[in-house]
């Protein structure tokens, strides 16, 4: 499967190229599948990650997940979020994958490679797409 980069506004570089992906996320309160579009994939990131939003769509209480303090490039700054198991659709295939929600709307979401990257071999090719196997 070939996904091609998106280009986007940056506030340094004027434009760049991320590469955004839509994955589902199974809804054990709507009992129906949620995709979630523009997830960045970021080989950068140990774990998938989604906004308090979207998780309140798919758990019922997103604090019964295990508490985590999630820290970035920038070490003082934290994410709280917390951790669930759920079953997630990534490059059609259905996986069961560890989730964190965050505990805040200010975060983008993220798949990252536990549970998630990791599982397919990927190839680069010079900021234009990337083919996942």
């Amino acid at each position: 499967m070939k996904i091609p980069y998106s280009q986007q506004k940056s506030n340094i570089f004027g434009v760049i190229s991320r590469l955004l992906v839509t994955i589902r996320v199974y809804s054990k309160i709507k009992d129906t599948w949620i995709p979630i579009y523009d997830t960045l994939a970021d080989t950068g990131a140990d774990l998938t990650l989604l906004p308090r939003y979207l998780g309140e769509m798919i758990v019922n209480d997103i604090t019964t997940g295990k508490y985590v303090e999630i820290k970035g490039i920038a070490t003082s700054a934290v994410v709280i979020g917390f951790i669930h198991k759920v079953r997630l659709e990534v490059f059609r295939k259905e996986i069961d994958a560890n989730l964190v929600i965050a505990d805040t709307d200010d975060v983008k979401p993220i798949l990252g490679r536990l549970d998630g990257l990791d599982l397919f071999s990927t190839t680069f090719d010079k900021g234009k797409y990337i083919t996942i196997e």
